[in-house]
């Protein structure tokens, strides 16, 4: 047992420097918003092969509350981190220590992160967000990690479990919306057949198959669609097909999802599929493949049309919503009512208790893996 800090505990997020939009980023840093006021926050931005960030207005795409404070790494050295008592880190920030070599100040970082580091260091809590993204090495050298593994989603948190490591330190908190952005604007009723996917080139997105999907709704049905992402698609798009290059949240809600009556999550294996949410919450019929992240708020023909990741069964099921107005009102106003259980502040007080307990007994959740972990844990399991 140890000694509580004084007054509220300092939490540091420690997360990859990207300019560019990524849901897993908006996710932390919206569980940082949350929790800050009440505790104090600070997110310290790690330099990146894409960009050294020097300020908050090199993330025009997120807006921080005022209470969160900040630091912008110049290198990989735990030394330029601020003094913490609970250091929340992701699989990517891992990949990062990883990739530079693992020695020098990147080596010490990740000992740091990973609860092997020298001296009174702050208690780590990796934030899982996905799984198979990175290498099968980096994911099971996470997850292998000393401290408490914080999960967006439910199959996540089965998956951990099942491979061994100790239930106390699987966490699930599931993600939130942020509702004062991501709301019903426009009447559901009255919105024009229109199709939305968010455009992401990682494999299992699977984006060819989704973009071959919107292609056969454009050809057989007449319908436009819009794509939005940090990244175009690496192939032209067709017909009434377009892309927005990185919108911000406000442009994504108010000029994309309020338009669309349709939205797509077309991906093999998802961590979580926040977009697919905000797009609910937004009054977007769903149309999802059964990729384990959207299990936590897709229900097949209640919440959304639940169909193989193959071309054929999504175009089909967008074009059965298309095709029968007073199911798709009922699927997206469901959809809307589902959305708005999902919170930030939900996942922060989750947060918060179990950060608590572990200030109150590290030894509980330092356990890390027993044993090896077997790469199936990485995988969505049918």
């Amino acid at each position: 047992m140890t000694d509580a800090p004084a007054g509220p505990p300092r939490w540091t997020f420690v997360l990859p420097g990207l300019p560019r939009t990524a849901g897993g980023l908006i996710a932390a840093y919206e569980l940082a918003n949350a929790l800050a006021g009440p505790d104090r926050v600070r997110v310290a931005h790690l330099p990146t092969p894409e960009a050294q960030l020097r300020s908050t207005s090199e993330i025009p795409w997120f807006t921080f509350r005022p209470e969160v404070e900040h630091t912008f790494l110049r290198t990989l050295d735990p030394h330029e981190l601020p003094d913490a008592d609970l250091v929340v880190h992701t699989v990517m920030a891992i990949d990062l220590c990883l990739a530079a070599g693992a020695h020098g100040s990147a080596g010490a970082l990740l000992a740091h992160l990973q609860g092997d580091g020298e001296g009174r260091a702050a208690l780590p809590i990796l934030f899982v967000q996905a799984l198979g993204v990175f290498s099968e090495a980096t994911e099971l050298r996470a997850l292998a990690g000393a401290g408490p593994k914080v999960c967006v989603a439910s199959w996540i948190a089965r998956n951990l479990v099942g491979g061994g490591l100790p239930p106390p330190e699987v966490v699930p908190i599931v993600n939130g919306v942020d509702h004062r952005i991501f709301r019903v604007t426009a009447p559901v009723a009255s919105r024009a057949p229109s199709v939305a996917m968010n455009h992401n080139p990682h494999p299992l997105k699977n984006m060819d198959g989704g973009i071959d999907a919107l292609e056969r709704v454009d050809r057989e049905l007449a319908v436009p669609s819009v794509l939005f992402g940090a990244r175009p698609p690496a192939r032209p798009l067709r017909g009434r097909m377009r892309f927005v290059l990185s919108p911000r949240q406000t442009e994504v809600a108010e000029r994309i999802l309020a338009r669309s009556s349709v939205y797509l999550q077309p991906s093999t294996q998802e961590g979580f599929g926040l977009s697919a949410l905000e797009a609910m919450a937004c009054g977007c019929a769903l149309v999802t493949t059964s990729n384990g992240g959207s299990e936590d708020y897709a229900i097949d023909d209640e919440t959304a049309v639940v169909c193989a990741a193959e071309p054929g069964a999504m175009a089909d099921a967008i074009g059965s919503l298309l095709g029968d107005d007073a199911r798709r009102i009922r699927i997206a106003t469901n959809g809307a009512d589902q959305a708005k259980q999902f919170r930030w502040s939900t996942g922060a007080e989750r947060l918060r208790a179990l950060g608590a307990a572990y200030l109150a007994d590290p030894g509980a959740f330092r356990h890390g893996a027993g044993t090896r972990l077997d790469p199936s844990v990485l995988r969505l399991h049918a």
